[in-house]
């Protein structure tokens, strides 16, 4: 048997119905405002959740990015002080096969010993070198100068200890600390060359090894001299491989770097595709809802009850 229709039951359904495409062209109405294609929550729960995984990577990436430029200024920094040190042992290399190997006068030693005593003061100063206000060299330490000359012995000391005396080398090996920067998700670069590595331990020890040239510089006696023309070419050569490590971090930083700029623009897109509206699609459904509201509202005035007025006309 037929269920039976009523003009009520007809009202309550073109109502549902009607009230349905209402919030359709409200939805795309809003989408269109607003230029988002998600506007509330439920409305596409999945790209919400899109959006905000590619959200939390744009920001990480962000955050690396700032990591990476300044490690490249504490990099830049050291190895513009690492060159300069190994110009100077260059310069006392030079001096030492002079000296070593021809006859000079004693005003000609003179004049070498005045250039090794501005030579070792330099070093002290690269030393000391700093990024803004944050010392280069010192470990952890950053706030006070790590480098220093002993008032008794002469020596270079390193955060209060020798880096020559062998009783001192235990201490400061403990103090061989590097600051590092995270440059991306679980990886960590150093950034900072310690002092002890930059300045050498014991008899690898710049200051040491020049004061030692300084303090024989006026002997005439050549074999005095000759000794030191090795020690520099060791030192030149360990200053040279210290300025080839800088310079692979270097590498590998603008590594990252292109790496996060690619990233960068995968995320941005996967973000546009969760969150921006297609405009041309947004204005076409708007257009296919509000002709479908028209009609049902046209349709809507034909199902609703006559009044007595309608039949007294």
């Amino acid at each position: 048997m037929a269920q039976r229709v009523t003009n009520s039951m007809m009202i309550n359904t073109f109502n549902r119905n009607l009230s349905r495409n209402a919030a359709k062209m409200e939805r795309f109405q809003s989408q269109l405002a607003t230029n988002r294609k998600i506007v509330r929550l439920s409305d596409d729960p999945v790209g919400v959740i899109k959006s905000l995984n590619a959200r939390s990577r744009l920001s990480g990436i962000e955050q690396y990015r700032r990591n990476i430029q300044d490690a490249q200024s504490w990099l830049t920094q050291s190895e513009s002080s690492v060159s300069e040190l190994n110009t100077i042992i260059k310069r006392v290399y030079e001096l030492s096969v002079s000296l070593a190997n021809e006859v000079k006068t004693p005003g000609d030693r003179q004049a070498a010993s005045y250039e090794l005593r501005e030579l070792l003061d330099q070093v002290v100063t690269l030393g000391n070198a700093t990024l803004g206000d944050k010392y280069l060299f010192g470990g952890y330490n950053v706030t006070r100068a790590p480098m220093a000359v002993d008032a008794v012995s002469g020596e270079m000391t390193f955060n209060g200890f020798s880096l020559y005396d062998p009783a001192d080398l235990a201490d400061v090996q403990a103090l061989d600390d590097v600051i590092s920067y995270e440059i991306g998700f679980g990886t960590d670069l150093p950034v900072s060359i310690s002092g002890v590595r930059f300045m050498g331990l014991g008899e690898d020890n710049v200051y040491h090894q020049m004061k030692e040239f300084y303090e024989s510089a006026s002997s005439a006696n050549l074999e005095d001299l000759q000794p030191f023309i090795g020690i520099f070419q060791r030192l030149q050569d360990n200053a040279l491989a210290l300025s080839a490590e800088i310079g692979g971090r270097q590498n590998r930083l603008d590594l990252m770097t292109a790496r996060f700029e690619q990233d960068f623009i995968n995320y941005t897109q996967m973000k546009s595709d969760a969150e921006d509206l297609d405009q041309a699609e947004a204005i076409m459904y708007f257009s296919m809802a509000e002709a479908v509201y028209r009609a049902a509202l046209s349709v809507g005035g034909r199902i609703l009850q006559p009044t007595l007025a309608d039949f007294l006309r």
